[in-house]
């Protein structure tokens, strides 16, 4: 049972030990407010970054989605397929909120 305890505070002790490095290494990103965000903004974006920041950003649309619905599975599959959908929809209605489109698409 103390082994449970052990691990946890020795986790948080790397993790508190490499925060100041990956600050270092790597440049704050900005906050988005996901709820202003149109289509055409969120496909410009999505084109100007890197496949990392794009995977976190609809790792997060995932995440708000699932929030909504309250389906709590992660199918990497359907998020594929999601994905792509999205960008679908989103190229179709440029001024629409990306986060409508996403709700209007859903992740099934």
């Amino acid at each position: 049972m103390r082994t449970i305890p052990a691990c946890v505070l020795a986790l948080a002790l790397c993790l508190a030990a490499a925060t100041p490095a990956l600050a270092k290494k790597q440049q704050q990103p900005q906050n988005i407010d996901f709820g202003a965000v149109t289509c055409k903004e969120f496909i410009a974006e999505i084109a100007a970054g890197d496949e990392e920041s794009a995977g976190i950003i609809l790792m997060w649309i995932d995440g708000y989605l699932s929030g909504v619905s309250g389906d709590a599975v992660l199918n990497w599959k359907n998020l594929e397929a999601f994905s792509g959908s999205l960008m679908e929809a989103c190229a179709k209605k440029p001024g629409k909120k990306v986060l409508d489109v996403a709700k209007d698409i859903g992740i099934n």
